[in-house]
């Protein structure tokens, strides 16, 4: 691959400049990789990451699952440029196919399987603590403005558990962009956290069975829909029929 020179590239912080930057799929998914690297080097880019502070919000919640969903479905090839948008619009990035000629455009909407508040008070209990427990229960005392206070215990939980919470996620992620009209030939991102307990109760059978029942009978204006892994493992693709 052709990858970019390091030096110009702050360990601290990224710009929305860099962030918007058309590359190639594996281009893409280097950068972010190391540049996620660099920024949690320091103190404070480590909080930045983990409390989604700033550029790097933007950074982990759209451009990383861009450059996910783009090494799994074009590999290495310099022919698919990819390009975030940030900002308030319609669609989160621009893919450029230059296989054809004229080349053409599309565009992608990127949305997040999540936990609402208590992924973020996890996050911040990592923050604070410097560990946390993925799947267990959380309380909290006081408010940002007061200082907040995290207490997560430790508890067993069952593969299948987790599974059914990240797959209620994905159904709810979905259902928020129902009934809205996107360009055309758009598709849908969701990106979902595919760790091992996901992985043990859930194969790709069994997740295609659950969109089938679950999420493709929404109102979705799209032209396909993706599940996207946030580890990388997970990567299944979706025809809505919209264009």
């Amino acid at each position: 691959m052709n990858s970019e020179s390091t030096g110009s590239m702050s360990n601290e912080s990224v710009s929305i400049e860099e962030l918007a930057k058309a590359r190639t799929p594996l281009e893409l998914l280097y950068w972010v990789e190391l540049k996620m690297d660099q920024i949690g080097s320091t103190d404070d880019g480590e909080r930045a990451l983990r409390l989604r502070e700033g550029p790097a919000k933007q950074l982990i919640e759209e451009v990383y699952p861009l450059a996910i969903f783009g090494w799994h479905k074009f590999g290495n090839t310099d022919r698919i440029l990819l390009q975030p948008v940030i900002g308030n619009q319609s669609y989160d990035a621009v893919v450029t196919d230059l296989t054809c000629e004229p080349s053409s455009l599309s565009y992608v909407e990127i949305t997040q399987s999540h936990e609402g508040e208590t992924e973020y008070l996890r996050r911040l209990d990592l923050q604070q603590r410097g560990f946390t427990f993925g799947h267990s229960p959380i309380t909290k005392k006081g408010t940002k403005k007061t200082g907040l206070q995290v207490s997560v215990e430790p508890q067993v939980v069952h593969p299948s558990d987790v599974a059914k919470d990240e797959l209620e996620r994905i159904v709810d992620a979905a259902k928020r962009k129902a009934a809205k009209d996107y360009p055309t030939n758009t598709p849908l991102i969701i990106v979902f956290d595919d760790d091992g307990f996901f992985q043990r109760a859930t194969d790709d059978a069994t997740l295609d069975a659950f969109v089938k029942k679950h999420i493709l009978n929404l109102d979705l204006r799209f032209s396909t829909l993706y599940l996207v892994g946030r580890r990388k493992n997970v990567f299944r693709e979706y025809s809505l029929g919209k264009t």
